[in-house]
């Protein structure tokens, strides 16, 4: 016997899938769109974060060596002032060359030796590059000890570091460290400086 119910086997029409079809496109592109926003913030504070350990990094250096010459190679006699000049002789004070020049300069730390104070000066990189500033880093995330390194090791990072000094009195010297670098081939240039004060304690 026939029914004379309607059979209800109707399928989508074209306008209720490109209606969902729309409605998921929206939904994944969104997703995407949130995606790519959380790599470029994760991307940001993280090179943030580099900057300010390599800025902190040259001070941190700079202060040891001012220490360790004044332990290291003292003359025995607090009445001169040998200790503080050879340490400001080491970056270039008495021929204002590599961090006293206009120009600046950078530490290599990896080959940072706090007591070699003599005209090579191997353990500084001058700044002589385009516009007075220093070359970019290596990074090397295996090869040596050293991340961010002038050696040669790695491969070249988006960051650059200037190190400048300058006296303030005979006893007092100023350092300001500079990075530059870029999130992004297409974003402007970030700069971050740090400005600290070193003195002749031994006075």
């Amino acid at each position: 016997m026939m029914s004379n119910k309607p059979q209800n086997n109707r399928g989508f029409t074209i306008i209720e899938a490109m209606i969902a079809i729309f409605i998921l496109t929206v939904s994944v592109s969104s997703m995407l769109g949130i995606t790519a926003a959380s790599s470029a913030s994760a991307r940001y504070a993280n090179n943030e974060i580099t900057a300010n350990y390599l800025l902190q990094e040259a001070v941190d250096s700079i202060r040891n060596s001012r220490d360790t010459i004044a332990f290291q190679m003292t003359d025995g006699d607090d009445s001169t002032n040998l200790e503080w000049d050879n340490f400001l002789k080491k970056y270039g004070y008495s021929s204002n060359s590599y961090c006293f020049s206009t120009n600046g300069c950078d530490i290599s730390i990896e080959n940072f030796d706090p007591t070699k104070n003599d005209s090579s000066y191997s353990d500084l990189v001058a700044c002589n590059g385009d516009g007075g500033v220093c070359e970019n880093l290596n990074y090397d995330d295996g090869m040596t000890k050293v991340f961010y390194n002038h050696s040669g090791h790695g491969i070249p990072s988006e960051f650059r570091r200037t190190i400048k000094m300058k006296m303030i009195t005979v006893d007092e010297l100023e350092i300001t460290v500079i990075m530059e670098w870029s999130n992004g081939d297409n974003t402007i240039p970030r700069t971050q400086r740090l400005v600290s004060y070193l003195l002749n304690w031994q006075k």
